[in-house]
């Protein structure tokens, strides 16, 4: 089995038709109205809750950043490639893939899976190897987004570009010396953002299926920004450019 736990993870999950979990187990003398819902939809999906004490689910998650609850279902389910391409968001007329080159730091994966879903990314792509997977600490991290927007598990990120391409989409990766500046981009076409790791960025064989560099116009000397913090400024740059352009072909 696997341990997810958090408030919002939880929460979402008991809201899905079908959650999956098996037990929820809760710390003893924890209250709150946030956990009085989750026993509430636990009881209406007939899923039993358990107390325990507060250390009993430091040991199941692994740390103390639990909020009092833990849940226990089968592993997480990576989605199809196709699954990301026909999640479009219904406010845009056109699809944006996010693909992670090698992220290795869990809170940083559900961080940038938290801005993808907020920001109407079709869904994420993630390496098989050398990469942080959709673990609890990332699913906690993405406040619950992880099980909102399919995430798929790809052997081979290059093969994955072409095959989008096939598709239709155009490749911008971010680089952080050789883009051209970000809000000078037409995003209005379907659309591949390739992030790289938080070490040495986009790997050359990916960087090379790019079709375009792109980087975030900074006033500071500083080097780079954090990943996470760089893909939700980019997602949001597409979002509006979508967005004024739906506006004014609405008005027309």
């Amino acid at each position: 089995m696997e341990v997810i736990y958090g408030i919002n993870p939880i929460n979402i999950l008991l809201r899905h038709k079908q959650p999956g979990l098996e037990k929820i187990i809760v710390a003893s003398g924890k209250s709150g109205s946030s956990l009085k819902e989750i026993i509430k939809l636990a009881s209406q999906k007939e899923i039993s809750v358990e107390f325990q004490h507060r250390k009993y689910l430091d040991d199941l998650a692994g740390c103390p950043d639990h909020q009092g609850v833990v849940g226990l279902r089968p592993p997480f389910v990576y989605a199809h490639i196709n699954d990301i391409i026909t999640n479009r968001c219904t406010s845009f007329n056109f699809d944006l893939i996010l693909i992670l080159d090698s992220i290795m730091d869990p809170q940083n994966l559900g961080s940038i899976i938290r801005t993808a879903h907020c920001w109407g990314t079709n869904g994420v792509v993630i390496p098989t190897d050398r990469a942080a997977s959709v673990t609890a600490s990332a699913i906690k991290a993405s406040a619950g987004s992880a099980e909102q927007i399919p995430i798929v598990r790809a052997t081979n990120l290059a093969q994955s570009i072409d095959y989008l391409k096939e598709k239709g989409f155009w490749v911008f990766g971010a680089d952080a010396h050789e883009g051209q500046n970000l809000r000078e981009l037409d995003f209005n076409c379907h659309t591949v953002l390739v992030m790289g790791g938080e070490a040495k960025g986009i790997r050359p064989l990916v960087k090379k299926k790019c079709d375009f560099l792109l980087s975030i116009p900074m006033a500071g000397n500083f080097d780079s920004l954090n990943v996470g913090v760089a893909t939700g400024i980019i997602q949001y740059e597409i979002f509006c450019q979508r967005r004024d352009t739906k506006n004014s072909q609405s008005r027309v």
